[in-house]
């Protein structure tokens, strides 16, 4: 008997079949319900902060008005539009207008978001509102404030340091560098400079294995100490459900409020598995955009595969390989312990871009990878150490080539979304 199965790919989905007596599981979030009132959620967050004073005291102790809000871009699936206005209104009533606001569109060191794309990421709000792409590699936009305590250097954008409010916006999913997605990851990387993003993701490009869902790591905590010593005010951060529909929202301190919402999203995005099978199918949802994104799912799947098993990846890249860092292709399959150590000299003039090849170079070391993608080529994507397969049916008949027809299956929905636990 055979059983139909779907991934999301990008607004649509893509079917393929497995035999049943194959399927290990089947990987996917759980589906909490929302919550009958976001707006009423969003308020009682925002006045009764976890770990910090609520909105209108942070204002009325500030030494000025001008406010910095920190959000996400289009990669994410954060309901800034959502949030914003309401967040907005609240700053208004205690005290601060439209005017004094700017929101820094938190890019880490993505592209630039054009004029249509932010007024779609922040709606009717852009009317009230000045909006800036955050430039990582711009000194002059930037500010030196010292080092963490690993020596790190703390760069960070001028408009939000200069700001007596800050307040960052983001969404809790599992995350292969920091543990899970949100809190201080806003400004680190989302506003920071590119030494430092550089720096502390060199840290975690060969370790990640043992950081991807755990909160309390050495990357964690020292993004934390850049939000900290930067200045950071207050997150609010998101655990969504599989509709992109709002399961709670928790406001307040950059760490504690971070920890609780990641409480609450352990229980929808943690997957538990006892067997890890030969072969594992992952779509890269939500991180569709470029390769860039979807290998959040690739780690994922890394680690729920048999060690030396299959990954097959199903990642639309509508944008290609990386446009803001091609030295994802120009390094090719280079082994990544001898990347790192360039990397380490200070060889390279895109370090961030090298530490994401480090880290799906270890990714290649554990599984060997088939892509199937609209937006890499097949000469592309062999030239980065990976298999080609121009659709996932295809990718299994040459899976179960190498592995054998019985061998066994697992399937990952949303596999930027999952973090795994092995029993």
């Amino acid at each position: 008997m055979w059983k139909t199965l779907e991934i999301p790919w990008c607004k649509g989905k893509r079917h393929f079949k497995i035999a049943e007596q194959a399927l290990a599981w089947v990987a996917t979030p759980r589906n909490y319900p929302g919550v009958s009132d976001e707006q009423g959620e969003i308020l009682r967050a925002i006045r009764t902060p976890v770990g910090s004073l609520p909105l209108r005291e942070l204002v009325a102790n500030a030494k000025g008005k001008k406010t910095a809000i920190l959000v996400d871009d289009a990669t994410r699936v954060t309901p800034v539009q959502t949030i914003l206005p309401i967040l907005l209104d609240e700053l208004n009533v205690a005290g601060v207008p439209d005017q004094q606001i700017k929101v820094i569109l938190a890019l880490g060191s993505h592209r630039f978001m054009t004029p249509a794309e932010i007024r779609s990421r922040l709606g009717p709000c852009t009317e009230r509102v000045e909006a800036i792409n955050h430039a990582y590699n711009d000194p002059a936009q930037l500010v030196r404030l010292g080092t963490t305590t690993a020596g790190t250097p703390i760069i960070v954008s001028r408009v939000y340091y200069e700001s007596d409010i800050s307040i960052g916006i983001s969404n809790i999913i599992p995350h292969f560098i920091a543990g899970w997605s949100g809190g201080a990851k806003i400004v680190q990387p989302g506003v920071s400079g590119e030494e430092t993003t550089a720096r502390i993701h060199l840290n975690g490009s060969l370790s990640w294995p043992a950081i991807l869902g755990n909160p309390e790591n050495p990357i964690r905590h020292e993004m934390e100490e850049v939000a900290r010593l930067s200045g950071l005010k207050m997150v609010i951060n998101t655990v969504l459900n599989l509709e992109e529909k709002i399961v709670k929202v928790i406001a307040g301190d950059i760490v504690l409020a971070h920890r609780e919402a990641v409480r609450h999203a352990r229980e929808i995005y943690e997957f538990p598995i006892s067997e890890q099978p030969d072969i594992v199918i992952a779509g890269s949802y939500p991180a569709n955009k470029d390769f860039w994104q979807a290998d959040k799912a690739l780690a994922a799947a890394a680690l729920m595969v048999k060690p030396g098993g299959t990954v097959i990846l199903a990642a639309p890249c509508v944008e290609g390989i990386s446009p803001e860092h091609p030295v994802l292709l120009e390094l090719g399959d280079c082994p990544p312990r001898e990347v790192y150590e360039r990397a380490a000299g200070g060889e390279f003039q895109d370090p961030i871009g090298v530490t994401a090849h480090i880290k799906i170079g270890v990714m290649r070391e554990m599984a060997n990878v088939i892509l199937v993608s609209q937006g890499v080529s097949r000469v592309d994507t062999v030239r980065m150490g990976l298999q080609y397969a121009p659709d996932i049916d295809s990718a299994i008949a040459m899976a179960q080539a190498r592995h054998g027809t019985t061998a066994r299956v697992g399937v990952i929905t949303h596999g930027a979304d999952i973090a795994p636990v092995l029993r």
